[in-house]
């Protein structure tokens, strides 16, 4: 099924992993192989960095309603909806437009399954690498954009300082797990600048729709891998009990 452009996509792995993390207060800890000092100082970090993505998807579902319903910008958001689901291919390609999508999040159980503490964290300091420049270039087109209301900008802002705070968490928590991973990794790049400082207004404000788009969907995948993180440090195979 294609995702809708209104909400980000429904992935039934992702709402059967989070599932499993109600679990946690009610069976005992499984660590991974770490001293308890060690395990305490991550335990630290995923607490903290829990509460940000928490609240940076909570921002992403924000922003991305204001600007549907905000007289600056709902009138061109819903045409452009309208527009794309007139056709398959128009989503299709919409979507996969993404620029954060090279980074394979696994799809299926056995994939989660295959997939390692470490790489799941690498998806994570990927994507919010892959945003760091973007968030930078969007709160500086909206701040000059005279008319943009302070509910979005603000938002905006938000967003990007948070992103900069979850990001030097998952370095921490990298340093801990696996020093041999760097920050200056190949992660996808984002290349629509000229879109989004564009003059053509159709052209600025279907940039703004995907970056939004885009950006919304990726909050909320980072929020549940890093709770899924968490979940795997404290109590190992229980995050897989119901698969």
């Amino acid at each position: 099924m294609l995702p809708s452009l209104i909400q980000p996509c429904s992935w039934t792995l992702l709402l059967l992993l989070m599932s499993n993390l109600f679990l946690w207060e009610k069976v005992s800890s499984v660590p991974i192989n770490a001293s308890e000092a060690v395990l305490s100082d991550l335990k630290d970090l995923f607490d903290n960095a829990t509460v940000l993505s928490g609240e940076m998807a909570k921002l992403g579902v924000s922003m991305r309603k204001e600007f549907f319903m905000n007289s600056f910008s709902s009138d061109k958001f819903n045409k452009i909806i309208l527009d794309l689901h007139k056709s398959t291919e128009k989503i299709t390609q919409a979507f996969n437009s993404c620029h954060t999508v090279p980074i394979n999040v696994p799809e299926t159980v056995e994939d989660v399954r295959k997939t390692s503490f470490e790489d799941f964290l690498k998806m994570v300091l990927h994507t919010l690498l892959a945003w760091k420049e973007p968030l930078k270039h969007l709160v500086t087109e909206l701040s000059a954009l005279p008319e943009c209301p302070y509910r979005i900008l603000s938002k905006a802002k938000a967003i990007e300082a948070k992103n900069k705070d979850l990001l030097e968490y998952i370095i921490r928590i990298i340093s801990i797990v696996n020093p041999a991973i760097k920050e200056n990794e190949d992660y996808p790049t984002w290349s629509d600048l000229d879109s989004l400082k564009a003059a053509d207004k159709e052209t600025q404000f279907f940039a703004l729709y995907m970056f939004s788009f885009c950006l919304r969907l990726d909050l909320e995948t980072i929020d549940f891998l890093v709770n899924f993180l968490k979940c795997l440090l404290l109590y190992d195979d229980v995050c897989y009990s119901e698969f």
